[in-house]
């Protein structure tokens, strides 16, 4: 814990803290039981808002109450509901209307009247770390299908071992038995149609793609068994010979899936749902009317209006005096850029300007880079967990081992006995008693519990088979504004404050105070605690590009660029505090690194993994960073252009890198490496573009996605082993001729047991070494 923010993990979790102190809603606190995750810090985030004004402008045009439908991203536990709740309550909207709150999807639901303030609960809601959108997620989640097949194929597992039991018991014949023998062969067919089709589809579009993953030997196992039970109950004994086994077998696949479907669903729900370039708003300037339209609509010679904070969406030529621009997402610059009339800002440009400036299109929004920037979803390309290479190579095997042992045993009883319907007995059993059952079930299991934990330690992992692929990474590859710093500026020699006079302080405060520029919020961070640093009424003047002036008792105060605001430039110092022409005080800023970065780069060196810093910013200014934190000058690389980060990563190995970043200028490199991952929560696109996301302050995350796969590889290797000796065993009974359909019903679900049991007490909280 940084002493600075003490007792608070950071500085989001403080200003929270202050936030939910001074509005009387601590009882949050009593709501949460526990740790909770922190906040991203609430000032480098950019809101934007054109999607409330639109929604604002329908609620005009109606009657009476509203319905509104919103995203939520930031939502944890009962306390968030509350809060959130509250905030509603406080503003009057229980009076006239109500709202709900799904935290499993991230949606609210409003009932609102027309004197109802929508904006100022939605900045209540974001002061405190939440961020809100327009509902463009569907609500329907395939968990949910999942969950009433899981449900259906339940019952009819336990009505068919009801069933059985009293067959193995001694019932044999009769009117009771037949009508329970076709109820278990009825129930069965229904659990194959219900449950089973949800393997045997996935295997089979899998093969027709020319990949194996588990499902295949899970759907395998699932035909050949119906078949043989199908064949005994038709054409045999009249029995359906282990219907029973096969309909607990596919219940407990179902549990499986529901698992590993569970917990990545929630992790994305965390997120504001994302559908790239459709979902861009700008402002339109047109008949001397400002309409807000969608950026795929922005033709070359439009005219356009960037607010503060607004994105620029096309390169945009300037037609004001000046506007103020951050291109961090660009070229990895945090500190602002001016641009003069007639110069052209580049799409993916941020207006850090107080006031907004307007500009004409130079292209068509097709032709912008941000359309290419934003690529696809690695989550609509994954296959989910154990779908990576080794589990298709396993599968082969599997699949290959199961059939030409079902067929030796066939073969061999048939030529030993003479007797076909034995044989295919045999052979049936070999089927059912192979049914990957231990890693079926343990092995998904072990997935949502590694992605539990790592959820509570703030990392969220996005993509189904992350934890298998980034088991392979021998290379890190960092960018670094926004990565390994924090993005924003800090005051590297904030000692040289004492120097002021306590009138002084409170001057220099109250000027910072009111300007959003890095450098100015930066000096009034670095007041922050002082008992002068207090905020004052100043009649302050911004020039874009060069700082902040007021004028107070007849004196001039000046805050900024050394040559402007002195009458001789100070002595060092990139940021000046200046009384009437004389320098008070000259400050450095630097970019502020993420807490503990040091520390993880050494132990991520320390394990043998190659680091990279690979950004465009200038090289001299990586190289210093990168130097700092004990990475070889070599591997920090400057400069570089986003199509020239993924030709780099593209080059080295991208098999075997993952790549860590927070702009849009990292999103090609990210669909060149094998796996990607961002602390960019609160910025659109970036986290619902990666394998996962964290929240944590610090860069720990990194390392522990990286220590909870080796981890979970662990455990599913005992669980495969456990499996492999279960196997050996039950087929060598099978094969003799020795299993029979109630010893198949008692062994399949105690070995599943066995397995669920050891995973859980492996991956158990206190038994994680991963954990931080």
């Amino acid at each position: 814990m940084n002493d600075t923010f003490a007792p608070y993990c950071c500085r989001g979790c403080r200003a929270v803290h202050a936030i939910l102190t001074k509005a009387g809603l601590t009882r949050y606190y009593d709501l949460r039981r526990g740790p909770g995750l922190p906040p991203a810090d609430l000032e480098s985030r950019r809101i934007d808002h054109k999607w409330l004004e639109l929604i604002e402008e329908a609620r005009a045009a109606e009657r009476g109450v509203t319905r509104v439908e919103l995203d939520i991203q930031g939502i944890h536990c009962a306390a968030c509901v509350w809060l959130i709740e509250e905030l509603f309550r406080r503003h009057g909207g229980t009076r006239t209307g109500l709202m709900s709150i799904n935290p499993a999807l991230g949606r609210v639901e409003l009932r609102v009247s027309p004197e109802f303030p929508l904006g100022d609960w939605v900045d209540s809601v974001e002061d405190l770390g939440y961020l809100l959108g327009p509902a463009r997620s569907s609500g329907v989640r395939a968990s949910d299908d999942l969950l009433m097949r899981v449900g259906i194929c339940a019952a009819l597992a336990a009505n068919v071992m009801l069933f059985g039991a009293a067959m193995y018991l001694g019932l044999r014949e009769g009117p009771i038995y037949v009508l329970l023998n076709q109820l278990s062969y009825a129930a069965g067919v229904l659990a194959v149609l219900v449950g089973g089709s949800v393997f045997i589809g996935s295997a089979f579009r899998a093969v027709r793609r020319r990949v194996l993953h588990l499902d295949v030997p899970i759907a395998l196992g699932i035909v050949l068994a119906f078949a043989g039970s199908t064949y005994s109950f038709f054409f045999a004994s009249g029995q359906a010979a282990y219907i029973d086994t096969l309909t607990v077998f596919v219940a407990l696949m179902l549990v499986g899936r529901w698992l590993q479907q569970r917990m990545l669903e929630r992790n994305r729900a965390q997120l504001l749902a994302d559908d790239g370039t459709q979902s861009l708003l700008t402002r339109e300037i047109k008949d001397g009317v400002v309409r807000i339209v969608h950026c795929i609509g922005i033709q070359e010679g439009d005219q356009l209006l960037v607010a503060h904070g607004d994105l620029v969406p096309v390169d945009l030529r300037v037609l004001d005096r000046t506007a103020s621009c951050s291109l961090d997402w660009i070229d990895g610059e945090s500190r602002p850029r001016r641009f003069d009339q007639g110069q052209t800002v580049p799409a993916g440009a941020f207006n850090l300007g107080e006031r907004a400036f307007t500009g004409i299109a130079t292209s068509n929004f097709a032709a912008s880079p941000l359309v290419g920037l934003l690529g696809q979803d690695p989550a609509t390309k994954g296959d989910g967990p154990l779908a990576t290479r080794w589990w298709s190579r396993l599968s082969r095997f599997y699949v290959i081992g199961v059939v030409g042992l079902a067929a030796m045993g066939i073969g061999y009883w048939w030529w030993r006995t003479g007797e076909p319907l034995l044989a295919i007995e045999v052979g049936t059993a070999v089927l059912v008693v192979t049914c990957p059952c231990a890693f079926g079930i343990a092995a998904p299991l072990a997935y949502e519990l590694v992605l539990t934990q790592l959820r509570r330690a703030g990392v969220f992992v996005r993509v189904g088979d992350f934890l298998d692929r980034v088991r392979s990474m021998t290379r890190i590859v960092f960018d670094k504004t926004g990565t390994l710093t924090t993005g924003m500026l800090e005051v590297s020699n904030p000692a040289a404050l004492e120097s002021l006079s306590e009138r002084e302080i409170t001057w220099l405060y109250s000027i910072a105070a009111r300007s959003a520029h890095p450098k100015s919020v930066a000096v009034r961070r670095a007041l922050e605690g002082h008992p002068a640093a207090r905020f004052i009424e100043l009649d302050t003047k911004e020039e874009t590009g060069y700082g902040t002036s007021a004028e107070h008792d007849g004196r001039e105060l000046r805050l900024g660029a050394p040559g402007w605001a002195a009458e001789a430039a100070a002595a060092g110092g990139d940021v000046v505090f200046a009384i009437d022409g004389d320098v008070r005080v000259a400050l450095h800023t630097d970019e502020q690194l993420r807490p503990g970065a040091r520390a993880e780069i050494e132990r991520l060196d320390a394990e043998g993994y190659e680091l990279v810093i690979l950004s465009g910013d200038s090289q001299a200014r990586v190289v210093r960073l990168g130097v700092g934190l004990g990475i070889e000058e070599g591997q920090c690389l400057g400069g570089r252009k986003p199509e020239q980060k993924a030709a780099y990563v593209r080059a080295h190995e991208p098999a075997r890198t993952l790549l860590v970043g927070d702009g849009l200028n990292d999103q090609i490199a990210m669909r060149e490496a094998a796996c990607s991952g961002t602390p960019a929560v609160n910025r659109p696109f970036m986290a619902s573009r990666c394998d996962f996301y964290f929240v944590s302050p610090g860069l720990h995350p990194v390392a522990q996605v990286l220590r909870a796969s080796d981890t979970l590889a662990h455990v599913v290797r005992r669980i495969l082993a456990f499996a492999i000796a279960y196997n050996l065993v039950a087929v060598s009974l099978a094969l003799a001729g020795l299993m029979r359909p109630w010893v198949a019903a008692v062994l399949m679900p105690l070995s599943s047991l066995i397995t669920l049991a050891y995973t859980v007490m492996m991956l158990s909280r206190e038994r994680l070494q991963w954990r931080s």
